[in-house]
C-alpha cells in the first residue's frame, strides 16, 4: 500500500489551492460539481446492517458466552424426548464422537467415572424447557491436592478451512481447549446442580491444554434440589483454555446450564445489550449503520415446522428460553434473543428490523417446508391465535407501555422504556399465494392496530424473474405503502452493468413498470453481495461502484444491507461476508471498508454533477462511477469516486456556483495494485497440516492487506486537482472554512 501512496503524491504534488475556473485544465480527466444544484433527499436510513445467525455469528460469535453445549442440547441424537443415556454403556469414554457434543472426560488424581446425558424427566431441572442434562456417577474420587472426576467445557473450537468433504461444514464438537481466556480477567460462571446421593463437592476451574490450572478454584456444596449457583473465575495468563467441572466424591449428581461470560469491563458497552464480544461489535458501530434487520434470513424462518422461529421463545430468562436447531444446521440457544436484538439496535442507535413469520417456513429447504394451514374458519382462527398475536404481540413489546402484558415482560427484562418500533418485516424470499394470502391476513390485523408501523414484503431472493414480477404485481395491486424487499447475490459483472436499475426511466421486471417515484411503494435492499467473490478488493469495487448510483437514487432506494454480516473462519457456509473472525480477532473485508467510508460520508441532498469526462476523447470515462452528497445545513460536500479501471486517473474537479467559498480538503480511500487482493485469513487445510501442528486461536495475523488511508490535500476554492487510484473507492470532503 505505501508504493500506491507515494505514487498518489507525485502525481498531485501540493493540492492545488485557490484555483481559478479559467485555468486550463491540463489533467487527462475533467468534472464540474454544482454547488448550488440540489438534488433529491437522500434516505436518512439508506446505509445499514443485517444479521443473520449464519457461519456461528451468534453463539460462538458476538454472544460472548464460552461455553459450548451450554444447555446439553446439541447432539446428533433423536430429537424425540426419551429415556436416553449418553454415552451409552460400552462406548468409549475417549471416543470425541462418543462424547456430549463440546465437552470431554477429564479425571484428575485417579478418579474413576462417568457422565451422561440423561432424559429422565423427573431428574430435568425446574426449566419445563429443559430435554437433557448431565448425570454424574463417580466410583472412585481419586487423590491428592486436586482430584475429581466431571467433564470440561472445551469451548468454541476452530476448525481448518476444508477439514471435512465439501469444504464449508458445521461441526464444533471441539475436543481441545479453545475458550479464549485473556489473563487477569475475570469470568462470571452460572450452573445449576442437583444432588442425589452425594456428599462433596463440586469444584470448577479453568485449566489449558497440559492441564495446567489457569484460574481459582470454586467449591461449591450441593443439595438434593435444583439450585442456580454463581461464582467467578479469575484467569492467572493469557491462554486457550476449557473449563473443568468435576465431583470430588463417590456418589452421584446432576448437572445442567452452564455459562461463563467474561466481566462486564471487557464486553461491548459494558454488557449493555446483553453480552456481546467488544471487537465484533465495535467493527459493527464504526460503520455507524442506521437500521439493524435481525434475526434472518432465512434463520428467521426456519427449515420445517418444527424449526420455526418464534420470537416469545427467545426472551425471558435466559435458562428458560427454548433452543432450536437454525435453519443452517447447527444449534442455537437464543442465549442472545429478540429482546438483545432490540438493545443492541437501540446501542447502535439503528432502527430496528426485525424479520418474523408468515406463516410459511423458509422455500429454501425445498420438501421440508411448511405452510399454516387457513383453509377452514377453525384453521384461519388458529392462524390469527398463533401468527398474527405474535406480530401483535411483539409490537406490544417493543411499543407498549408497562401496563400491557408485553409492555410489562419487556420492562422485566430491564427496559421499561419502548424500543420505538417502526418497521416490520414479514417472511424472508417468499412468493406465491402460500405466501401472499398468509401475509394478507397478518397485514391487515397489523395496519388496523397499528396503522403508523411499515411493513416490509418481499420482492425475490433474484433479481428479476417470474417470482420478482409476480410479488411486485400484487404489491401494485393491494399493499403501495409497504416496503418491498429485494435480494440479490450476483456475480461482479452484473453490479457494472446494472447501475442504471433504480434510475426513474428504467423498467422493472419484464412487465414494463418503472420503479414509480409517484407512488408510496419504496424499495430495501436488504441482501446483496457478489457471489462467490469471497470479499476481494474487486468485490469491493464493483459493490461500491453499485452503490454510487443507488445513493443517487435513494429516493426510491431507502434502506440497504449487505450480507452476511459475520462468519467464522473455517465455519463459513457463505464466502462472501463482511467481517471474519475467529475466537481471538477480527478481518474487515474490503467490502467492509468501502461501506465505512460511504455508511460515515453522506449528505442529505445529491448534488448537481457531469459525468468524468476524458479530456482526450471528449466522453465520459465509463470506468468511474460517483455520487455527490451535501449536507444542506453545513454545506459540506462528500464526492464519492470509484475507479474499476487498471490505471490512474488525474483529474480536475471544478466547483460551480462556489466562487467565495473556500474548503477544507481531504481524501479518503482504499485501493490495491492487485485487484484479487483480500483481507481475512483462513486456517490451513487438513492435507496441509501434520500431525504436530497445534492449531489455536490466534495463530493467524490479524493483519489487513487493504485498509483506509487519508489524503489531506488542503484548501481549495472553484477547482483543484486529484488523482483517483487505479482500483479504488474514494470519497472527497470538502468542508467549508470558516471566514
Amino acid at each position: 500500500m505505501r508504493t500506491v501512496n507515494l505514487f498518489i503524491l507525485v502525481l498531485i504534488g501540493i493540492a492545488s489551492t485557490q484555483c481559478s475556473t479559467n485555468t486550463a485544465i491540463d489533467t487527462p480527466y475533467h468534472v464540474e460539481l454544482n454547488v448550488n444544484e440540489l438534488g433529491i433527499h437522500v434516505s436518512p436510513t439508506l446505509y445499514g446492517a443485517f444479521f443473520e445467525d449464519l457461519n456461528y455469528s451468534l453463539d460462538g460469535g458476538i454472544a460472548a458466552q464460552l461455553v459450548q453445549n451450554s444447555t446439553f442440547e446439541s447432539f446428533n441424537l433423536s430429537d424425540k424426548i426419551e429415556n436416553i443415556e449418553y454415552p451409552r454403556e460400552g462406548d468409549n469414554p475417549n471416543d470425541p464422537e462418543k462424547n456430549i457434543y463440546g465437552w470431554t472426560p477429564i479425571a484428575k488424581g485417579g478418579a474413576v467415572g462417568v457422565c451422561r446425558l440423561v432424559s429422565d424427566r423427573e431428574t430435568m431441572m425446574m426449566n419445563k424447557n429443559s430435554r437433557y442434562c448431565v448425570r454424574y456417577t463417580i466410583r472412585n474420587a481419586g487423590t491428592g491436592d486436586l482430584h475429581g472426576y466431571g467433564i470440561a467445557a472445551n469451548g468454541w473450537g476452530i476448525t481448518p478451512y476444508g477439514g471435512r468433504p465439501g469444504n464449508n461444514y458445521y461441526s464444533l464438537n471441539t475436543q481441545s481447549p479453545s475458550m479464549p481466556i485473556d489473563g487477569n480477567t475475570s469470568y462470571n460462571l452460572t450452573l445449576y446442580l442437583r444432588g442425589a446421593s452425594y456428599s462433596g463437592n463440586v469444584k470448577v476451574f479453568l485449566e489449558d491444554d497440559k492441564g495446567n490450572i489457569n484460574s481459582n478454584l470454586i467449591e461449591f456444596r450441593i443439595t438434593d434440589q435444583w439450585q442456580k449457583y454463581t461464582g467467578a473465575l479469575k484467569a492467572l495468563r493469557k491462554e486457550d483454555c476449557r473449563m473443568a467441572i468435576v465431583g470430588d466424591a463417590v456418589g452421584t449428581f446432576y448437572l445442567d446450564y452452564v455459562t461463563l461470560i467474561p466481566e462486564a469491563s471487557v464486553l461491548w458497552k459494558n454488557g449493555a445489550a446483553g453480552g456481546l464480544r467488544k471487537d465484533l461489535m465495535e467493527a459493527l458501530e464504526k460503520l455507524n449503520p442506521k437500521f439493524l434487520r435481525f434475526p434472518g434470513g432465512c434463520a428467521s424462518e426456519g427449515a420445517s415446522k418444527d424449526r420455526m422461529l418464534f420470537w416469545k421463545e427467545t426472551v425471558g430468562p435466559r435458562e428458560e428460553r427454548i433452543g432450536s436447531m437454525n435453519f443452517w444446521g447447527y444449534w442455537a440457544t437464543h442465549h442472545i434473543g429478540f429482546y438483545e436484538y432490540f438493545c443492541m439496535a437501540e446501542q447502535l442507535n439503528a432502527e430496528p428490523i426485525p424479520v418474523i413469520l408468515s406463516g410459511v417456513s423458509s422455500l429454501a429447504k425445498g420438501s421440508t417446508y411448511y405452510v399454516a394451514p387457513i383453509n377452514t374458519p377453525e384453521d384461519i382462527q388458529a392462524f390469527k391465535d398463533l401468527y398474527v398475536k405474535d406480530a401483535l404481540d411483539l409490537i406490544e413489546f417493543c411499543n407498549g407501555d408497562v401496563s400491557t402484558e408485553w409492555g410489562a415482560k419487556r420492562a422485566a427484562m430491564g427496559h421499561p422504556e419502548p424500543f420505538n418500533l417502526k418497521y416490520l418485516a414479514l417472511g424472508n424470499e417468499q412468493s406465491g399465494d402460500r405466501y401472499w394470502d398468509r401475509f394478507d391476513i397478518i397485514y391487515n390485523a397489523v395496519t388496523a392496530k397499528y396503522p403508523n408501523i411499515k411493513m416490509i414484503t418481499m420482492g425475490s431472493y433474484r433479481s428479476a424473474g417470474s417470482d420478482f414480477d409476480d410479488n411486485y404485481r400484487r404489491v401494485d395491486s393491494k399493499y403501495p405503502n409497504t416496503i418491498v424487499d429485494e435480494h440479490y447475490y450476483q456475480r461482479a459483472e452484473w453490479f457494472l452493468t446494472n447501475t442504471h436499475r433504480y434510475n426513474p426511466d428504467a423498467v422493472r421486471g419484464r412487465e414494463g413498470h418503472t420503479y414509480d417515484r409517484s407512488k408510496p411503494t419504496r424499495v430495501f435492499i436488504g441482501e446483496y453481495a457478489t457471489s462467490n467473490s469471497n470479499n476481494t478488493m474487486w468485490a469491493a469495487v464493483v459493490e461500491a461502484a453499485y452503490g454510487t448510483s443507488v445513493e443517487r437514487n435513494s429516493d426510491m432506494v431507502v434502506l440497504t444491507a449487505y450480507a452476511p454480516l459475520y462468519c467464522k473462519a473455517g465455519y463459513n457456509k457463505w464466502n462472501t461476508n463482511l467481517i471474519w473472525f475467529d475466537n481471538r480477532g477480527l478481518w474487515r473485508s474490503t467490502s467492509y471498508y468501502y461501506q465505512k467510508l460511504f455508511f460515515n460520508n453522506v449528505g442529505d441532498r445529491i448534488l448537481g454533477d457531469t459525468p468524468i469526462l476524458n479530456i482526450a476523447t471528449n466522453t465520459a470515462d465509463t470506468t468511474l462511477f460517483t455520487s455527490p452528497t451535501i449536507n444542506s445545513g453545513t454545506g459540506e460536500i462528500f464526492y464519492k469516486v470509484v475507479n474499476t479501471d487498471s490505471i490512474a486517473k488525474q483529474t480536475t474537479i471544478t466547483l460551480n456556483g462556489a466562487k467565495r467559498i473556500t474548503y477544507q480538503a481531504t481524501m479518503e480511500y482504499i485501493t490495491a495494485e492487485d485487484k484479487n487482493v483480500k483481507n481475512q485469513k483462513q486456517y490451513p487445510a487438513t492435507t496441509e497440516l501434520t500431525a504436530n501442528t497445534n492449531l489455536k486461536q490466534g495463530t493467524l495475523s490479524y493483519d489487513e492487506a487493504v485498509t483506509p488511508q487519508t489524503l489531506e490535500l488542503g484548501t481549495v476554492s472553484r477547482a483543484f486537482e486529484v488523482t483517483f487510484p487505479m482500483y479504488s473507492v474514494c470519497v472527497i470532503k470538502l468542508k467549508p472554512v470558516k471566514k
